[in-house]
């Protein structure tokens, strides 16, 4: 008894020396916790809403899917460019016969994207995702869509309900988790369910998805996914027929995308057999290839520029590694590079005597606008498409011997590029016409220039010609003599080359550093030189890529597959 009185003491006393201080740190640590609980329940609930798409598809039966993580995007680039770039639009139109701007106020600031899905015939249906402002102002959208008095059908219990439209639309849709699905199929929206409820497992558990995206970087902005292996397109048989041969070569392909205030920087992963890919030697030296060779090229008109540190090798390495998957590949492809070579420059060309050699030092792959350097000359072709290959040499006896046998060789095959229509009487009196060479097209020249001698075999109102020259260090070869005394000029005044040009420089300058190979893409000349090809390339080019003033990328091997890595540079 005299224990609890003493008990009782101690804690009126304690009570009557607990300060105003006191309590108000009390209500700051109570303060403080019930905000840390607030913060971890909103980080759940944040985690368990945001979570991304591929913990809703099927592990097995997806074959593609691309999502955008959110859709803030650069300051120069507008969500409209982005539906038309990604597909969106085209696809919320062409497949459902829905507006992308009036669906638009509908989309949260993140999830968006399509996958193709298997159905159970083994066909590919197309499924479009995206995650809802409010879920009731979505449905009563979805619901308008319909005909007048036309009421949406449903199917499934509460949770797992699917809508569809029982006259005007071919589409069904449902919300599962935080996102809206919009299938043709409903038994694509019912596996997508399944995968939500634990029924199937998901894409984020299957190992080869995993695999895939191993390499590639963890915070991105978008990321998208093929299953190679699932490819199938139904009943197109020729395409089938390109697509099943590649199965056995490659397997899965990965895509990430970082965005940034002046581009977009992506990332490719694609895993290939690994019997063919411990075939590829690769380059052990990282500082073999310094794409030096952009010294020499004009950046005013160029449209695109492949270079890398040896094209021999890389030929050599694709044909062994052809070969290993089946010896007649190997020997198919060179063999129809022989007769293409053949059909040039004569059968008196070797393509491992004459045509390799010359490639085993760097080389610079380019194709320009020649309209702007022949301002001049009032020809029908407004945009010149011109071709132009420069490689290194070591003995320059030994490249110009090489380069004038396959000068001479193209001059005797030359008349095949310049057609003439003939038109023959025949016995009976009637008219027969008939395609036949025309030798006066042909064009030589042969100049001297800063000291180098250009050659030049020409066919007039063509693209076709074939002009070289030698330099101390330099073999130039190109369809147009003004493209070679270009290289000519900036091998002695080199400016406004590419190597110093601030669009060059700047997609470089977003990549890790180059291996081996590099390409470089100008998209204004490009699109300019594509205005007007008669398939309409230049005005699609345009209209998806018209924002970007370049696109670079640059190849590195690794031990289970081939990664690119690239920027695409806002203008």
């Amino acid at each position: 008894m005299s224990k609890n009185i003493l008990l009782k003491k101690i804690l009126e006393k304690k009570k009557k020396n607990t300060t105003i201080l006191d309590k108000v740190l009390f209500v700051i640590l109570a303060l403080g916790f019930a905000m840390m609980l607030a913060f971890f329940a909103y980080l759940l609930w944040f985690t368990l809403t945001n979570r991304s798409v591929i913990y809703f598809l099927p592990a097995e039966k997806t074959v593609a899917y691309f999502e955008l993580e959110d859709m803030s995007l650069p300051p120069k680039f507008s969500q409209e460019k982005l539906f038309n770039l990604v597909g969106v639009s085209t696809i919320l139109d062409k497949a459902f016969g829905l507006d992308v701007k009036e669906l638009q106020d509908h989309f949260t600031q993140g999830r968006l994207g399509f996958s193709l899905v298997k159905d159970g015939n083994d066909e590919n249906k197309l499924l479009l995702f995206f995650r809802t402002r409010s879920k009731s102002t979505t449905l009563k959208y979805f619901e308008n869509l319909g005909l007048k008095n036309e009421e949406l059908s449903i199917i499934g219990e509460k949770k797992n309900v699917i809508y569809s439209y029982p006259q005007s639309r071919s589409f069904a849709f449902s919300f599962i988790g935080s996102y809206l699905f919009i299938s043709e199929d409903l038994d694509t929206l019912k596996l997508v369910q399944s995968v939500h409820q634990g029924l199937e497992n998901s894409l984020n558990e299957d190992l080869n998805y995993q695999k895939s995206l191993a390499n590639l970087p963890r915070q991105v902005w978008g990321r998208g996914y093929i299953n190679i292996q699932s490819l199938n397109f139904g009943g197109d048989k020729m395409v089938n027929q390109l697509i099943n041969p590649l199965k056995n070569l490659l397997n899965h392909f990965a895509l990430t995308i970082r965005k940034q205030q002046n581009g977009f920087h992506f990332n490719t992963m694609l895993s290939i057999n690994p019997e063919l890919l411990s075939l590829n030697k690769g380059y052990t030296d990282s500082t073999r290839f310094t794409y030096s060779l952009s010294d020499f090229i004009g950046a005013k008109n160029l449209s695109t520029y492949i270079g890398g540190s040896n094209l021999s090798d890389e030929w050599e390495n694709t044909l062994e590694t052809i070969s290993h998957l089946n010896p007649a590949y190997g020997i198919i492809l060179e063999g129809v590079l022989r007769a293409q070579l053949s059909k040039i420059f004569g059968d008196n060309v070797s393509l491992r005597n004459d045509i390799y050699p010359l490639f085993d030092g760097e080389y610079a792959f380019v194709l320009e606008n020649l309209a702007v350097a022949n301002e001049d000359d009032n020809s029908k072709n407004s945009n010149k498409l011109g071709v132009k290959l420069i490689l290194m040499h070591s003995d320059i006896n030994f490249a110009k011997t090489k380069l004038e046998k396959l000068f001479n060789g193209f001059k005797l095959l030359s008349t095949q590029f310049a057609p003439k229509l003939k038109v023959f009487e025949l016995p009976d009196g009637t008219e027969s016409k008939e395609l036949v060479a025309d030798p006066t097209r042909m064009k030589e020249t042969k100049e001297t220039y800063n000291d180098y001698e250009i050659n030049c075999l020409n066919i007039t109102d063509s693209l076709y010609g074939f002009c070289y020259t030698v330099t101390n260090k330099l073999i130039v070869l190109s369809n147009d003599s003004n493209s070679i005394k270009e290289t000519i000029d900036l091998s002695t005044s080199p400016k406004f080359v590419l190597s110093q040009s601030q669009s060059f420089r700047q997609a470089l300058n977003n990549l890790s550093a180059v291996s081996d190979e590099i390409t470089y893409v100008s998209l204004d000349n490009t699109n300019v030189l594509l205005k007007n090809n008669k398939f309409g390339l230049g005005l699609i080019t345009k209209n998806i890529l018209g924002s970007f003033e370049a696109m670079t990328w640059i190849k590195h091997y690794f031990n289970d597959g081939v990664s690119t890595e690239g920027f695409l540079l806002l203008k």
